[in-house]
């Protein structure tokens, strides 16, 4: 939890929007300020001290000095987002954080962040004559936060548990025998609590999110390699081909050879 102190503005360091129209995946490193994330499209696969987050639109993510943080897989091509980096003010004598913002929330009205991360990145350019614009306007982004995500520290951070259940999900997604009931029984939870809590926390469901990590698998082995249909179906743990087919059209909006034929052109444009 990232504590809100106001008499003074925060100091922004420095800010950027990040956009790789390639693979891409984050650099092993430890900083010595904070620095706040926030997704715009894609997913950010982040390992902070051994803890994994997926950073998706609308997501933040605070990563604190001294952690060691890294991508722990690929992002796929297309992945952006907001990036700030930024030093606490000293409290004054006697001052008492006027909040508390999560390490890693959902926001609930992301445009608004988006607004203001934006009007953010101006200030930070130079884009105000006053030399500390970007300081009031990180400061006025933190606020926006702690607004919107009041109350939510205990379901946004992540307990061991719950990231042990995410890895565990994330490695197996891609077994043929993977579902809600194996995760609960593993995981040593009831299956119906698992499903609400799961749902309650990141807004979907588990069978959902298991249908989205395979999803992911297979644009990603359709658009990177030439293997047949069958081939990427088996590799994300559906033996029918034919099933498979119309399980990505319905998920994705286009079959599989639609989408590997998309994502070759754009390839060749870019080219």
């Amino acid at each position: 939890m990232l504590p809100l102190y106001l008499e003074r503005p925060h100091k922004l360091v420095s800010g950027g929007q990040f956009l790789s129209d390639e693979a891409w995946t984050h650099v092993e490193r430890v900083i010595a300020d904070y620095e706040l994330i926030i997704g715009i499209a894609g997913v950010v696969f982040m390992e902070v001290d051994g803890v994994i987050y997926e950073v998706q639109a609308g997501d933040i993510l605070i990563l604190q000095p001294g952690e060691r943080h890294r991508g722990y897989r690929l992002s796929l091509p297309g992945v952006s987002f907001y990036w700030f980096h930024f030093y606490l003010p000293e409290p004054v004598d006697g001052e008492v954080s006027e909040g508390y913002i999560p390490r890693y929330a959902a926001c609930p009205h992301p445009s608004r962040v988006h607004i203001l991360a934006r009007q953010l990145l101006h200030a930070a350019n130079g884009g105000y004559r006053m030399a500390r614009a970007g300081d009031y306007f990180l400061t006025c982004l933190l606020v926006e936060l702690e607004e919107q995500l009041e109350g939510s520290g205990k379901e946004s951070t992540f307990d061991p548990q719950l990231s042990h259940l995410l890895e565990w999900t994330r490695i197996h997604a891609l077994d043929e025998d993977i579902s809600v009931e194996r995760i609960a029984r593993v995981m040593g939870y009831n299956k119906e609590y698992l499903s609400r809590m799961f749902k309650r926390r990141f807004g979907l469901g588990l069978l959902s999110y298991i249908h989205k990590l395979k999803l992911e698998a297979a644009k990603e082995i359709l658009s990177c390699t030439s293997q047949p249909v069958k081939q990427v179906a088996d590799a994300v743990g559906i033996k029918d081909d034919k099933q498979f087919i119309k399980w990505f059209k319905k998920l994705a909006g286009v079959t599989p050879t639609e989408y590997r034929r998309a994502f070759n052109r754009t390839r060749l444009n870019k080219d």
